[in-house]
């Protein structure tokens, strides 16, 4: 941001009498919050165009992004702000009351992702590292494009950060690329990388994802209570903000417009983001406002009610990206008390030109041109004393914006009555990031004040009793700075690096506040009350509890508590016990959190003293990590009390987003706390311990997988008590699903012996399942090993996370380096795996390690966690014990392996026995090689002759066999193997879901079928490609709906296909201009017989037959999970199966891409995208049709049955023959495989069945004999047979020859297959 104050001064016209240049004539200012760019709407800002003064007026302040702007409007420091429709989906599903009142823009070449040189096609990304604003619409965008490009999102790094970040990370040449908007697109689109290197280029830009289904906007939304009190004001923003649009896109190349005082308006809004100029070039403004769609009524309207859908799709990215804790609503109708379209039909002067009545733009406005910034020399000392009764601020004057990096700290020193109070009657700030904190003199956080809201609570400090600990005001400072006495508060003053960039109705910012002398008063406030006075009806600060038990509350009402709340309560054991009820919790999940913490000690964050130390793990570290006892969120509160025999420190933190349960009820945290004598065991009944546990010695002893001194949690929730022991078992979880949000430790003193070192330490991970990144689902949750105390306290050993396989259908666990952050090697359930320490320790050390587990915001499904089984690692012989069993061949001694004491023979020879022995061996040695030599003499002759003769007739056979291999692999293409059945579509639309074959074949047979069959029940067959045409010829259109099943069991349990491929259909009629009478439907479970295995079998082979002789193939792939698995299923995945790419690639081969289309959420789109070199990522990975995935090969052949991969042979074999036949007609498609053959087509495959693998072939040379065979025909220059000479056959063909050679030459039947039976088809799960 700028530091130079901008002097906008007034240009032309007379400024009408009831303006006035400040703020003061002002009854109320209504704060809206922009974004950077400029819009139409933006010459209300230097124009005050939307005032009505002195009733109303505006004051604009621009925000670094839409969830900056989210949080600063759920916060009430806006009332109305703009933010990407992405943003707006969070606020929603969060339950932020707030709601849509119109669309401002939809983004066209104003936002993309732009790279470096070198970068300029999709699949170079791979490796780089780019850089987008978190949760923001370029983030979606991003994401998006990854998805469809087919780039695993592991294979790209992102970097987060505000845009100016991202600006100041391209200029230094440390991101490849920015996915952003204007300006800063335009910076990386303009400026070095690096500083040296090229200007980037623009991969792809938000037109381009909104043509792909990806629609966004940018929304203008209101809070709600400002919605309900000043609908006016909400009408004027949307009628205006139309208005201007209208007038844009009506003149856009007038002279208003292009040069004049409309261009130069806009011009001077933008110029307090670019330098001190008063305003920008007008080109530069017109560039800008013509790189975006600025819609009318009518499209603001549908994009609000009829793309919710699309909205919901948004909301299940922020879902995948962690910015949503719970899963997205998938009703629709939770989002219409959101939509606020009724402004947008208000709308009455929509075309009404800006120069015309009523209410035309005005001149510029003095105070609506001026930008609030800071000026130089204005600010506050670093740390200052105050004796008495004082009054300080942040050293801004008047409307001048308070300094950035800001921190002042003033000491004020209690006077004879030994305490001071503190008020703040004036405090203007920006949001939660510029703050007034306040302390007491030991460095407890008292409270906290931000934002542009009054009532602020009076703080109270006193002169404590003892010396106060050192430090306290230098740790302040963040430097030097004295200890002085007789401190009752402390204040501290904090900015961020950015301004206010406010203009319009400028306000005062900044603060001020009194000290006063106050006499030392007993005050115990009610629950939910905090404030020195009692007078905040929420909590305030840290909380010092007296008495013997009580109620904690977080807020009075049980509505909502306070938003950005940071409340802590100190109870001392005095020598007893402290009992926690948690009476009730109800908190946003995971983004609000209560942590109990043991010991009395304040964490960072609530006393000054409590810094983090310089190795972090995870954000908590070492002994903060092992005093967190629970951490809780959400709603479900835990069934027994929480009992310590300690001090106990209670925090509660909230984010500002949401201030209560997304679902409603109770908000807030209520505990009531008691202080019992200690006077017998922690569990002194067995039912003291719940269902989970036992009562051993006193103390609860949890079940495996429960957790808490009462066993009460199913889950873990914090840090477990030390372990000390060679060996244990640690299970994250008796649940089926562990926590999100949460970290979890266990401390682990592993005992040394004298004279051995300690290596490390063992793991066996019995059980890790951990959510792992999944298609756009990303995750951090992890488990760690790390040193817990001494010298390296907090250095980290080594990471466990889930990884996925490229496929993206298996995962494993993955040992990753902490200083590279790269996988060392993956693991399955059961492997032992050994962590080492840098160096061993010490003979006879013990060492103190932790393991830990952090999980995130959500898991896209449940996940079981871990059981992990540990032990000790000499530097020497294996540790052993009933966990840890030694290797074979060795035994556990002393709790160490050793080599297993062999055994004495009970009999012995005299040496001479043994001598004896030896000759006789040696004498029958040489009469049997004798004999076995005059064999071979005898024989050998014969058998010699007859290999001569059964080699010519072996390679006469082979050459029979590849001939006949390839003649019935032609031929297979030619036409059906079995027949093509199709439903009209009017008739598929009509029976509500998908039905098999049989139904629609036979109709109704019992009286329980619905009225549905009884009168839509219909197929048509078709017996050959003849039929096929003659039907198209009388105006049928074909269409092949291809799709990945859903259930093992269904192929659509919930209709979510069946509902895709009818919009798909209906599509198809429109694009063809024809009735759905006409259009003809393949698919796979009603055309494909399901109860005849022989005949279903041939049809499964014609697949790619069939797919390729159809006028539309559509992929019908929306966002959905397989409801048996869990796992998402979408265009991703359904390109990972082999026979879906087989029936791409099928359809493609032969009739090319014209009319190839995918079904996703966001409705249909072609399936191919230009990437700009003329290939298709797409295109590419569905040719690799023999490297995708089949059933057949998961389930490992049971009963070694044949793999599908040999069913697809003929009908591959037989389109390669076509492609290399029509290369020049088509030599792009010839190309596209020439190069890539043997990949594409191989030679064998490795076959799997019963634990055991084999190499067995496919291909052959099959696809060299094709094309001699292709030019033998068209030279007609050698008989086919000698060309095919010296060519092995492919799949069964070529274990046909072996079995003949094994028989010796006799004759049997060709080995050529017409179909081996798939186990599974397009509808296989």
């Amino acid at each position: 941001m700028i530091v130079a104050v901008i002097a906008l001064a007034a240009l032309g016209g007379a400024q009408p009498a009831h303006r006035d240049a400040t703020t003061d004539a002002c009854e109320e200012v209504v704060r809206f919050g922009l974004f950077d760019a400029i819009a139409p709407i933006s010459i209300a800002a230097t124009t005050a165009w939307l005032d009505d003064a002195p009733r109303v007026c505006f004051g604009y302040y621009r925000e670094r992004s839409g969830p900056d702007a989210l949080l600063t409007l759920a916060h009430g420091d806006y009332d109305i702000a703009l933010m990407g429709s992405t943003v707006f989906t969070t606020a929603i599903e969060r339950g932020v009351p707030v709601s849509a009142v119109g669309i401002l823009a939809l983004p066209t070449s104003s936002e993309g992702l732009a790279t470096r040189a070198g970068l300029g096609e999709p699949r170079s990304l791979r490796g780089s590292t780019l850089a987008t604003v978190r949760g923001s619409t370029a983030h979606y965008h991003l994401e998006a494009f990854l998805h469809e490009m087919t780039i695993d999102a592991r294979d790209v790094t992102i970097v987060f950060g505000q845009y100016v970040e991202i600006m100041r990370l391209w200029d230094a040449g440390k991101i490849d690329g920015a996915a952003c908007w204007a300006p800063c697109l335009d910076h990386v689109l303009t400026k070095p990388h690096g500083g040296t290197g090229a200007p980037g280029a623009l991969l792809y830009d938000a037109e381009t994802l909104l043509r792909w289904g990806f629609g966004t906007g940018i929304v203008i939304v209101a809070h709600d209570d400002f919605i309900s009190r000043r609908p006016d004001v909400v009408q004027r923003v949307v009628e205006r903000s139309i208005r201007a649009a209208n007038d844009y896109r009506t003149n856009r190349d007038g002279p208003d417009w292009t040069a004049g005082r409309f261009a130069d308006a806009a011009g001077r809004f933008l110029a307090m983001d670019l330098g001190n100029e008063t305003t920008v070039p007008a080109a530069f403004v017109v560039n800008q406002l013509g790189r975006t769609e600025w819609p009318d009524t009518r499209t603001q309207i549908g994009f609000l009610e009829i793309g919710i859908e699309s909205l919901q799709h948004q909301a299940a990215f922020s879902f995948a990206q962690k910015d949503l804790a719970e899963p997205p609503y998938e009703d629709p109708s939770i989002y219409l008390p959101h939509i606020g379209a009724s402004f947008l039909r208000a709308v009455t002067t929509e075309t009404v030109p800006l120069d015309a009545e009523p209410d035309p733009v005005p001149d510029f406005i003095p105070y609506a041109v001026r930008a609030q910034l800071p000026v130089p020399g204005e600010g506050c000392e670093p740390f200052s004393v105050i004796d008495g009764d004082a009054t300080f601020d942040d050293g801004s004057t008047g409307e001048n914006a308070y300094a950035r990096n800001a921190n002042c700290v003033w000491a004020l020193r209690a006077p004879a009555t030994g305490c001071v109070a503190l008020d703040v009657p004036f405090l203007s700030s920006e949001g939660v990031r510029d703050r007034v904190e306040v302390f007491s003199a030991t460095g407890d956080l008292r409270a906290t004040f931000f934002g542009r809201r009054g009532g602020h609570p009076t703080t109270v400090g006193c002169v404590v009793a003892d010396a106060p600990p050192p430090g306290v005001a230098a740790a302040l400072v963040g430097g030097a700075a004295p200890d002085i006495e007789g401190v009752g508060l402390y204040v501290r003053w904090s900015t961020d690096d950015e301004d206010e960039l406010a203009m319009g109705a400028i306000e005062p910012v900044g603060f001020r506040a009194t000290a006063r002398a106050i006499e030392p008063q007993e005050r115990i406030c009610g629950p939910g009350r905090g404030g020195a006075l009692c007078d905040a009806p929420y909590c305030v600060g840290v909380v010092e509890v007296t008495g013997e038990g009580g109620v904690i509350k977080t807020q009075v009402a049980d509505d909502a508590y306070q938003p950005n709340s940071r409340c802590a309560w100190r109870i001392p054991a005095r020598g007893g016990r402290v009992v926690l009820d948690v009476a009730r919790l109800g908190l946003e999940r995971v983004r609000d959190v209560v942590t109990i913490y043991d010991g009395g000690a304040a964490p960072p964050g609530f006393n000054t003293l409590a810094r983090p130390p310089p190795v972090d793990v995870f954000g908590r570290t070492n002994e903060l990590s092992r005093r967190t006892r629970y951490r809780m969120s959400g709603t479900h509160a835990p069934s027994t009390p929480l009992v310590f025999d300690n001090d106990v420190f209670v925090t509660f933190e909230s984010d500002g987003i949401a201030n209560g349960p997304r679902d409603g009820g109770p908000a807030g945290l209520e505990i009531r706390w008691r202080r019992d004598v200690v006077d017998g065991d922690l569990c002194p009944e067995a039912a003291s311990c719940g269902r989970n546990g036992r009562c051993e010695e006193g103390v609860c002893v949890c079940d495996t997988g429960y957790y808490g001194e009462t066993c009460a949690f199913d889950t873990c929730v914090g840090a477990a008590p030390w372990r000390v022991a060679p060996s244990g078992r640690i299970v994250s979880n008796a649940g089926a699903d562990y926590s999100p949000g949460q970290f979890c430790g266990w401390p682990l003193n592993i005992p040394g012996r004298e004279g051995e070192s300690i290596a490390g330490i063992r793991l066996r991970f019995d059980r890790f399942d951990i959510e792992a990144p999944e298609g756009q689902a990303t995750t951090t949750d992890r488990a760690v090993v790390f040193y817990s105390v001494g010298p390296q306290q907090g250095s980290v050993l080594c990471i466990f996370r889930r990884v996925m396989s490229q496929q993206g259908q298996t995962s494993a666990g993955a040992a990753v380096d902490p200083a590279t952050d790269e996988t060392k090697f993956t693991f399955d359930d059961g492997d032992t795996l050994e962590v080492l320490l840098p160096e061993p320790a010490a003979a006879g050390a013990n060492v103190q390690l932790m393991l830990g587990f952090e999980t995130d915001a959500n898991n896209h499904r449940p996940f079981s966690g871990f059981d992990v089984t540990y032990g000790v690692a000499f530097d020497g012989p294996a540790f052993c014990d009933e966990r840890w069993p030694c290797a074979e061949g060795e035994v556990c001694e002393d709790d160490r392996c050793v080599d297993e004491k062999p055994r004495k023979s009970k009999h012995s020879r005299s040496r001479r026995q043994l001598r004896r022995m030896k000759r006789g061996v040696i004498v029958a040695m040489i009469v049997f090689a004798c004999v076995i030599g005059l064999a071979f003499c005898v024989f050998g002759g014969i058998y010699g002759a007859r290999v001569v003769r059964t080699k010519d007739e072996l390679e006469t056979e082979r050459v029979r066999v590849v001939r006949d291999q390839v003649d019935s692999a032609r031929q297979w293409v030619e036409d059906f193997q079995a027949p093509f059945c199709v439903v009209a579509a009017d008739t598929f639309i009509a029976l509500g879901a998908l039905r098999p074959h049989e139904a629609l074949r036979d109709g109704p047979r019992d009286a329980d079928d619905d009225e549905c069959d009884k009168q839509h029940t219909r197929l048509e067959f078709y017996d050959s490609v003849d039929d096929v045409e003659r039907a198209r010829r009388g105006g049928a259109v074909f269409v092949f709906l291809s799709h990945q099943w859903l259930g093992h069991a269904h192929p659509d349990p919930a209709g979510i296909h069946y509902k895709a491929m009818c919009r798909a259909l209906q599509a198809v009629a429109e694009d063809a201009g024809v009735a759905l009478s006409a259009v003809r439907a393949w698919v796979d479970v009603s055309s494909i017989p399901q109860a005849n295995q022989a005949t279903q079998s041939l049809a499964v082979a014609s697949l790619p037959t069939f797919a390729s002789c159809v006028d539309y193939f559509i992929v019908v792939a929306p966002d959905t999970e397989h409801v048996t698995t869990g796992c998402g299923c979408d265009a991703a995945t359904y390109r990972k199966r082999a026979w879906c790419r087989a029936e791409v690639v099928a359809c493609w081969a032969r009739r090319g891409a014209d009319r190839m289309f995918v079904a996703t959420n966001r409705g249909l789109r072609p399936l191919f995208v230009d990437t700009g070199d003329g290939v298709d990522t797409y295109l590419e990975e569905c040719l690799e049709v023999f490297a995708g995935d089949l059933t057949c090969c998961r389930l490992q052949h049971p009963d070694g049955e044949p793999c599908d991969k040999e069913a697809l042979v003929p009908p591959f074999l037989g389109l390669i023959a076509e492609l290399y036949r029509d290369r020049k007609q088509r030599p792009e498609a010839w190309e596209m495989v020439s190069d890539r053959v043997d990949e594409l087509f191989p030679r064998t495959f490795s076959y799997e069945s019963g634990g055991a693998a084999t190499t067995l072939p496919l291909f052959g040379d099959l696809v060299e004999a094709v094309t001699r065979l292709v030019d033998s025909e068209s030279a007609g220059d050698a008989p086919p047979d000698l060309v095919l000479r010296g060519l092995a056959p492919g799949t069964t063909g070529q274990r046909h020859v072996a079995a003949k050679a094994h028989r010796g030459g006799a004759r049997s039947e060709s080995g050529r297959r017409l179909a081996s039976t798939p186990t599974s088809t397009t509808a296989g799960p």
